[in-house]
């Protein structure tokens, strides 16, 4: 199991708030089109993905009080389909390393979330990870997602 820190392949933003109309709230959100990933490691001759291997693939602020989060399956898996992903925090805190999806099949469109019924402060900078649970995907496209309250927002109330 590795767990990847690089972002090849993908753009997973910035640990900052948005500079949106209600800054009290966060979003974000990212485009995981594993066809793209493999490219890029493969060009930058990086370790190719595997099953229990971890993508850091939302950037959370400090202060951040997580709300909700997901997965969508928008292009199903046609190759290694069999894979499975959990979205969460992969060392289990501030929140459970499956909190917002669980053992989601790749190989079919869908939409996972969940929004926590004891919504967890993030006391520092951290990410939101995808887990390959039972194979690494090779075309499947997924978007992450996660939305959140700026606890240290207090002024902006």
């Amino acid at each position: 199991m590795t767990a990847f820190t690089d972002t090849l392949g993908f753009y997973k933003g910035s640990a900052g708030f948005g500079a949106h109309a209600d800054k009290r709230f966060g979003y974000v959100s990212v485009k995981l089109d594993f066809a793209d990933i493999v490219a890029a490691r493969a060009a930058a001759s990086a370790t190719a993905l595997a099953a229990a291997d971890t993508l850091q693939v939302l950037q959370i602020p400090a202060g951040a009080l997580m709300l909700a989060g997901g997965l969508s399956v928008v292009s199903a898996e046609t190759t290694n389909t069999t894979a499975t992903f959990d979205l969460g925090c992969t060392g289990g805190s501030p929140i459970a390393a499956n909190a917002f999806a669980n053992d989601v099949a790749s190989n079919a469109a869908a939409n996972t979330s969940a929004g926590l019924a004891a919504p967890a402060l993030f006391a520092s900078a951290d990410t939101i990870d995808l887990l390959l649970n039972t194979a690494a995907p090779t075309d499947a496209v997924v978007w992450a997602w996660a939305l959140y309250f700026n606890a240290n927002a207090a002024e902006s109330v």
